[in-house]
């Protein structure tokens, strides 16, 4: 591919990729330094790009392309480092930490769109979704950075935060979607593929062994590659499809730590940051009216006291003296994944007008980085 000269410069690089590659690498550096978590400044990093240097994303297919294969590269990696034995022993706390951690800003937050602000159903459906939601994949990456993923309180957050994110996608789905017989077929179609895709890879993986080809690497990457597929037809997230197949594959992938450590950097050094950057470059600034920073602040103060208040006491009650409760309060409210695929989703179909679009992916982005800097304060052993 011949790329066009834009800098003064030269070279074969466009200005804004050198722009964004430059952005995504000084982020890592502070990150480093100031000890908070590469994602939340990747996504900082995504509107600054955006709005100081008018970087238009959705021109860039290449980086659209890596962000969605980067979401999904940390779906798997969550599933892969999720312990099947503490998600199945707690499975009731993953369950009721998870419904809660839903429920309870999306009653609360529908109720006032509906009764003070005069929003229609869907529109008042689409908010409180975006807004209830808890990000997966910005757990799993916190919880990373933090040292938290091997712990019981890392094991619980990824597992209660699955259940956010599923229920959040089937209430995109059943509230606003429908189903068919064609959804039927294919999610059937679908089970089986994650049934058979552990039977086939443990094949790949035991004869191609050490092969510098790296067989194993492209059948996993390939499978991602279907997720979407899929999930269009299905009507729920590729994402939590990769999180699943991330379980299946932990105990084969734990066998080959070459294929492990290879596959990690390429998710982590290459695709994740570009999910990150791209999620931030959708907040438009200029569209922040007196109007935008009012519904900012009571939307914003009401999903992130209800998320936080019900998942502290709760984990404080179901948990109690094993985890601190503080931790989980603040790790629920990043939200990121799936409440940008509810914004866009919303002002794709217009139940969402472009200022309540960016009322959202605001509060998405500063109840993250907030609950990221409250983090720091948080010993780090529970």
């Amino acid at each position: 591919m011949v790329y066009t000269v834009k800098n003064a410069f030269g070279g074969l690089m466009e200005q804004d990729n050198l722009i964004i590659a430059l952005l995504i690498l000084l982020v890592g550096f502070i990150s480093i330094e100031i000890g908070i978590s590469t994602a939340i400044l990747e996504i900082l990093a995504g509107v600054i790009g955006a709005n100081l240097f008018g970087l238009s994303i959705s021109e860039y297919h290449w980086l659209n392309f890596i962000a969605d294969f980067g979401l999904l590269g940390l779906m798997f990696f969550a599933g892969f480092e999720t312990d099947p034995n503490i998600l199945k022993k707690r499975l009731f706390e993953n369950i009721t930490l998870g419904t809660v951690s839903y429920l309870a800003p999306f009653i609360i937050i529908f109720l006032i769109a509906i009764t003070i602000f005069g929003f229609s159903i869907n529109t008042a459906i689409v908010i409180s979704i975006a807004l209830s939601t808890t990000s997966l994949a910005l757990v799993y990456s916190v919880s990373r950075d933090l040292g938290k993923l091997s712990s019981l309180t890392g094991q619980i957050l990824l597992g209660s935060a699955m259940v956010a994110d599923i229920l959040s996608m089937l209430s995109l789905t059943l509230l606003i979607g429908g189903y068919g017989i064609y959804t039927v077929l294919y999610a059937v179609a679908l089970l089986v593929l994650l049934y058979l895709s552990p039977k086939i890879g443990k094949v790949i993986f035991t004869r191609y062994k050490g092969n510098p080809t790296e067989i194993e690497i492209k059948f996993i990457l390939l499978l991602l590659l279907i997720m979407p597929f899929f999930s269009e037809r299905v009507g729920i997230s590729e994402a939590v499809f990769a999180f699943l197949l991330g379980v299946l594959f932990s105990e084969m992938i734990e066998e080959d730590k070459v294929v492990e450590e290879k596959l990690r950097g390429l998710i982590f050094g290459f695709f994740a940051p570009a999910f990150f950057f791209k999620a931030g470059s959708l907040i438009n600034v200029s569209y922040i009216t007196t109007y935008v920073i009012i519904l900012i602040l009571i939307f914003g103060l009401l999903a992130y006291l209800s998320k936080y208040l019900s998942t502290y006491l709760l984990s404080r009650k179901l948990l109690k003296g094993e985890v601190n409760p503080k931790t989980f309060g603040l790790f629920f409210n990043f939200r990121l994944t799936f409440g940008v695929v509810a914004a866009l989703f919303g002002l794709e179909n217009g139940y969402l007008a472009e200022e309540l679009y960016i009322v959202i992916l605001i509060i998405i982005l500063s109840t993250s980085v907030i609950s990221a800097v409250l983090l720091k304060a948080i010993p780090k052993e529970d």
